[in-house]
Protein backbone atom coordinates (compact mmCIF):
# COMPACT_ATOMS: atom_id res chain seq x y z
CA UNK A 1 0.00 0.00 0.00
CA UNK A 2 1.12 3.44 -1.08
CA UNK A 3 1.67 5.74 2.09
CA UNK A 4 0.05 9.53 1.69
CA UNK A 5 1.58 11.03 4.80
CA UNK A 6 2.87 14.51 4.76
CA UNK A 7 6.59 14.76 5.55
CA UNK A 8 5.53 16.29 8.70
CA UNK A 9 3.61 13.58 9.24
CA UNK A 10 6.44 11.59 8.91
CA UNK A 11 8.51 13.25 11.26
CA UNK A 12 5.68 12.99 14.37
CA UNK A 13 5.71 9.58 13.96
CA UNK A 14 9.19 9.11 14.33
CA UNK A 15 10.85 5.92 13.12
CA UNK A 16 8.93 2.09 13.01
CA UNK A 17 11.97 -0.82 12.99
CA UNK A 18 10.39 -3.75 12.54
CA UNK A 19 11.90 -7.37 12.93
CA UNK A 20 12.05 -10.72 11.46
CA UNK A 21 13.37 -13.94 12.09
CA UNK A 22 13.49 -15.74 8.75
CA UNK A 23 10.83 -18.65 8.03
CA UNK A 24 11.44 -22.50 8.45
CA UNK A 25 14.35 -23.65 6.62
CA UNK A 26 15.92 -26.98 5.15
CA UNK A 27 17.42 -28.12 7.96
CA UNK A 28 21.34 -27.70 8.08
CA UNK A 29 23.52 -30.44 6.64
CA UNK A 30 20.27 -31.43 4.56
CA UNK A 31 21.46 -33.44 1.09
CA UNK A 32 21.90 -31.22 -1.76
CA UNK A 33 22.65 -28.25 0.75
CA UNK A 34 25.89 -28.11 1.81
CA UNK A 35 26.49 -24.97 1.86
CA UNK A 36 24.60 -23.11 4.98
CA UNK A 37 23.57 -19.75 2.78
CA UNK A 38 21.80 -21.86 0.30
CA UNK A 39 19.08 -23.58 2.70
CA UNK A 40 16.13 -22.55 1.07
CA UNK A 41 12.78 -22.26 2.80
CA UNK A 42 10.72 -25.54 2.85
CA UNK A 43 7.23 -26.21 1.37
CA UNK A 44 6.01 -25.29 5.04
CA UNK A 45 8.13 -22.64 5.17
CA UNK A 46 6.53 -20.64 2.41
CA UNK A 47 2.85 -21.32 3.30
CA UNK A 48 3.38 -20.55 7.07
CA UNK A 49 5.25 -17.09 5.52
CA UNK A 50 2.48 -16.04 3.57
CA UNK A 51 0.06 -17.15 6.35
CA UNK A 52 2.34 -14.63 8.40
CA UNK A 53 2.32 -11.66 6.06
CA UNK A 54 -1.28 -11.63 5.65
CA UNK A 55 -1.05 -11.14 9.74
CA UNK A 56 1.31 -8.35 9.43
CA UNK A 57 -1.33 -6.73 6.98
CA UNK A 58 -4.58 -7.13 8.99
CA UNK A 59 -2.84 -6.38 11.53
CA UNK A 60 -1.78 -2.77 9.97
CA UNK A 61 1.86 -2.85 10.16
CA UNK A 62 2.63 -0.89 6.91
CA UNK A 63 6.73 -1.06 5.98
CA UNK A 64 8.36 1.53 3.50
CA UNK A 65 11.24 -0.89 2.79
CA UNK A 66 12.27 -4.45 3.40
CA UNK A 67 16.36 -5.40 4.44
CA UNK A 68 17.20 -9.02 4.38
CA UNK A 69 19.98 -11.18 5.12
CA UNK A 70 21.16 -12.49 1.68
CA UNK A 71 21.01 -15.94 2.24
CA UNK A 72 18.21 -18.12 0.58
CA UNK A 73 16.19 -18.21 3.39
CA UNK A 74 16.17 -15.03 4.67
CA UNK A 75 15.82 -13.57 1.17
CA UNK A 76 13.13 -16.32 0.49
CA UNK A 77 11.22 -14.76 3.11
CA UNK A 78 11.40 -10.72 2.56
CA UNK A 79 10.22 -11.26 -0.84
CA UNK A 80 7.14 -13.47 0.61
CA UNK A 81 6.48 -10.61 2.83
CA UNK A 82 7.45 -7.79 -0.12
CA UNK A 83 4.64 -9.84 -2.51
CA UNK A 84 2.10 -9.75 0.61
CA UNK A 85 2.42 -5.86 0.24
CA UNK A 86 2.96 -5.61 -3.42
CA UNK A 87 4.99 -3.15 -5.33
CA UNK A 88 5.15 -0.09 -3.09
CA UNK A 89 7.53 -2.05 -1.05
CA UNK A 90 11.30 -2.17 -2.13
CA UNK A 91 13.27 -4.96 -1.05
CA UNK A 92 17.30 -4.54 -0.12
CA UNK A 93 20.03 -6.62 0.89
CA UNK A 94 22.50 -6.08 3.63
CA UNK A 95 25.49 -8.02 4.93
CA UNK A 96 24.80 -6.78 8.19
CA UNK A 97 21.61 -9.11 8.65
CA UNK A 98 23.91 -12.22 7.65
CA UNK A 99 25.07 -14.53 10.35
CA UNK A 100 27.24 -12.53 12.74
CA UNK A 101 26.15 -9.38 11.72
CA UNK A 102 25.06 -5.99 14.13
CA UNK A 103 21.72 -5.00 13.60
CA UNK A 104 23.19 -2.01 15.34
CA UNK A 105 25.40 -1.45 12.39
CA UNK A 106 22.29 -2.05 9.91
CA UNK A 107 19.98 0.99 12.17
CA UNK A 108 23.62 3.17 11.77
CA UNK A 109 23.48 2.97 7.85
CA UNK A 110 19.87 3.64 7.89
CA UNK A 111 20.32 7.04 8.81
CA UNK A 112 21.30 7.86 5.07
CA UNK A 113 17.79 7.01 4.04
CA UNK A 114 15.59 10.11 5.93
CA UNK A 115 12.55 9.51 3.68
CA UNK A 116 12.12 5.91 5.19
CA UNK A 117 10.30 5.77 8.21
CA UNK A 118 9.14 2.43 8.68
CA UNK A 119 11.30 -0.88 7.90
CA UNK A 120 11.83 -4.27 7.94
CA UNK A 121 14.56 -6.29 8.37
CA UNK A 122 14.54 -10.13 7.69
CA UNK A 123 17.94 -12.08 9.72
CA UNK A 124 18.71 -14.89 12.03
CA UNK A 125 19.06 -15.67 15.41
CA UNK A 126 21.31 -15.61 17.46
CA UNK A 127 22.37 -11.85 15.84
CA UNK A 128 18.82 -10.52 15.99
CA UNK A 129 17.77 -11.24 19.78
CA UNK A 130 20.84 -9.80 20.92
CA UNK A 131 20.33 -6.63 18.56
CA UNK A 132 17.36 -6.20 19.54
CA UNK A 133 18.07 -6.25 23.30
CA UNK A 134 20.73 -3.72 22.44
CA UNK A 135 18.47 -1.57 20.49
CA UNK A 136 15.85 -1.32 23.44
CA UNK A 137 18.75 -0.53 26.11
CA UNK A 138 18.10 -4.31 27.75
CA UNK A 139 20.76 -6.81 29.15
CA UNK A 140 22.75 -8.38 26.26
CA UNK A 141 21.85 -11.64 28.61
CA UNK A 142 17.93 -10.71 27.94
CA UNK A 143 16.24 -13.90 26.81
CA UNK A 144 15.06 -12.61 23.49
CA UNK A 145 14.44 -15.29 20.83
CA UNK A 146 12.84 -15.25 17.56
CA UNK A 147 10.99 -18.33 16.25
CA UNK A 148 11.23 -18.92 12.74
CA UNK A 149 8.66 -16.32 11.32
CA UNK A 150 7.85 -14.21 14.59
CA UNK A 151 8.10 -10.30 14.42
CA UNK A 152 9.04 -7.28 16.70
CA UNK A 153 8.66 -4.17 16.23
CA UNK A 154 10.61 -1.46 17.77
CA UNK A 155 9.50 2.39 17.67
CA UNK A 156 12.33 5.62 17.72
CA UNK A 157 11.40 9.16 18.62
CA UNK A 158 14.24 10.48 16.27
CA UNK A 159 15.70 9.64 13.11
CA UNK A 160 18.58 8.73 12.58
CA UNK A 161 17.66 7.01 15.70
CA UNK A 162 19.08 7.91 19.05
CA UNK A 163 18.96 3.81 21.84
CA UNK A 164 16.90 3.19 23.76
CA UNK A 165 14.36 2.26 21.10
CA UNK A 166 10.79 1.27 22.93
CA UNK A 167 9.35 -2.29 22.05
CA UNK A 168 6.08 -2.37 20.83
CA UNK A 169 5.16 -5.58 20.06
CA UNK A 170 6.85 -9.04 20.17
CA UNK A 171 4.70 -11.57 18.16
CA UNK A 172 4.63 -15.61 18.04
CA UNK A 173 4.61 -16.84 14.07
CA UNK A 174 1.75 -18.39 15.52
CA UNK A 175 0.22 -15.40 16.42
CA UNK A 176 0.57 -13.79 13.35
CA UNK A 177 -0.59 -16.21 11.46
CA UNK A 178 -3.84 -16.41 13.40
CA UNK A 179 -4.76 -12.42 13.10
CA UNK A 180 -7.22 -12.21 10.53
CA UNK A 181 -9.69 -8.66 9.38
Amino acid sequence: MASHETKQQKDAQGFRLHVMRHGIAVARGSAGFPDDAERPLTPEGKVKMKAIARGLLHLGVRVDSIITSPLVRARETAEIVAQAYGHDVSLEFADDLKPGGSLEMLVSHLARHLDRRSILVVGHEPDLSVGVAKLIGASPKANFQFKKGGCCRIDFEDFPPHFPGKLQWWLTPRVLRKIKL
